[in-house]
Parts: structure tokens; C-alpha cells; sequence
């Protein structure tokens, strides 16, 4: 990887000269139990760790200092829990369009996604419901790697909009 070429790659499904589409709407109706999210995978580098840990302001030396790292028993430094939440978020968010929100998140760190690594974030949707007015899918959330497997296994909530009759209703 290029580092002064330094982006995050499109989701898996989506073709590289075509760009995302931001404006788009996901609907609940659309949406089945069982579906998967396009996901997408991002090459870690020594570059865009620096840049991500400057960017946080986390400054705790596991995350820039491979010696320091090794001696704190781990392979080297490693991506923090902000640049985790980010991935996720992306994931989520990408997925559910400019009026989707995410209602919750919840993940484990199991474990460390580091230099040379693959990185490819991906969902599930494990549920859908209606719940005070909300039209809610539940989803089970992953980041893998290419060295290790999953690194970091999660639940999310996302409330999408519903389709809408004549009368303003929720069809």
C-alpha cells in the first residue's frame, strides 16, 4: 500500500470506480433477517497508525512504540478502541443511510489488529423488530483480520425509517 495514498477501501460490493452513495435510504421494509452488510476492508500500516493515534491523541506507547509494545508482551503496536468504534461505525452507518442511527453498540476487543494486517469489517442482521414506534434491526458485528480471524466479535441496534402511505403513515 501506497501510504500517501492513504484511504479506506469501498465496501466489498460496491465498485471501486463508482463512489459511494451517501444520499442513499435504507428502509426497514427492505431488510431481512439474515442479511449481510457489503462490509469493507482496510491494509494496516506503520503510516496510517501514526495517523490515527495522533489524530485520537491516545499517546499511550503501545500504539506507536513497537519496542515499548514487545515489551509490554505484545507482537508490536497495535489499533486502538477509537480507531475499533470508527470501523464499526463506519460499518453501521454506511449500511443504514442518511436517516438511519445507530441506537447501540456494544463490542469486545479479543484481539489486536496490527501492522500488516487485513482488515475487514462485516455484520449480520440477526433481527428486526418494532419497538415504541422505532423500527429496529439488531445485528451481530465483526472485524476479522488476515492473521488472526475475529479480533473483534460485537451487537449493534440500528433504527431505519419506514416507508411512508399518502396519509404520512408508516405503511
Amino acid at each position: 500500500m501506497n501510504t500517501s495514498d492513504y484511504t479506506m477501501d469501498q465496501p466489498v460490493d460496491q465498485p471501486m470506480d463508482q463512489p459511494m452513495d451517501y444520499g442513499a435510504e435504507r428502509y426497514w421494509e427492505d431488510v431481512a433477517i439474515g442479511d449481510e452488510l457489503p462490509g469493507f476492508s482496510v491494509e494496516l500500516d506503520a503510516t496510517a497508525m501514526v495517523l490515527q493515534v495522533s489524530g485520537s491523541q491516545d499517546w499511550n506507547l503501545v500504539h506507536h512504540d513497537t519496542a515499548f509494545a514487545q515489551e509490554s508482551g505484545m507482537s508490536g503496536i497495535f489499533y486502538n478502541t477509537g480507531w475499533t468504534t470508527g470501523m464499526l461505525g463506519r460499518l453501521l452507518t454506511d449500511w443504514a443511510g442518511r436517516s438511519g442511527w445507530v441506537e447501540k453498540l456494544s463490542f469486545q476487543m479479543r484481539g489486536m489488529n496490527s501492522n500488516g494486517a487485513v482488515v475487514r469489517a462485516h455484520a449480520k442482521v440477526t433481527e428486526k423488530r418494532l419497538q415504541d414506534s422505532k423500527a429496529l434491526v439488531d445485528l451481530d458485528i465483526f472485524l476479522d483480520n488476515d492473521q488472526i480471524g475475529v479480533t473483534t466479535p460485537g451487537k449493534a441496534t440500528v433504527r431505519l425509517p419506514q416507508r411512508v402511505n399518502a396519509g404520512g403513515s408508516p405503511l
